[in-house]
Formats: structure tokens, C-alpha cells, sequence
């Protein structure tokens, strides 16, 4: 799960940073997850999270487990 995750966080930050065509898919994705009941509270957080960096706006990543924050952070870093 962990290479999945990794993949469609830098996917949705990569894709709105370079605003491609495939950031409204991931965007969508995350506004799924941040909703969705049916997933673990970690993943709602995430869904948060990237909806904020993919709209440019302050992100609080304190919310996200330890796993989930370092890939975000390392993604973000190395994007930039």
C-alpha cells in the first residue's frame, strides 16, 4: 500500500504544480477520500492535505500519520 499511496501523492501534487490535465482526476480523488466514510481517518486527512497543496494553499501536515507526512514532505521537496 505504502508504493501506491507514494504514487498518487506525487502524481496529485506533481500533476497541479504543472497543472496537466490529470490534476482535475487526482483532485476529484482526493475530495473522494476527505469524504469518504468507508476509509481509514488517515486517508480522509489525506484527501485534506492534497486538496490544500493542489489548490496552493497552506497545508496543515501535522494531521497526517508519521508514514503518510514524510512521503508528503519528501514529494514537496523534491518538487520544488
Amino acid at each position: 500500500m505504502a508504493e501506491i499511496a507514494r504514487q498518487f501523492i506525487a502524481g496529485a501534487i506533481q500533476s497541479a504544480r504543472e497543472k496537466r490535465p490529470e490534476a482535475e482526476q487526482y483532485f476529484k480523488e482526493a475530495q473522494g477520500l476527505a469524504g469518504s466514510a468507508d476509509v481509514p481517518a488517515e486517508l480522509q486527512e489525506l484527501g485534506k492535505v492534497l486538496q490544500k497543496i493542489m489548490l496552493g494553499a497552506p497545508a496543515d501536515l501535522s494531521t497526517l500519520t508519521g508514514d503518510l507526512r514524510e512521503m508528503v514532505e519528501k514529494i514537496m521537496r523534491r518538487d520544488s
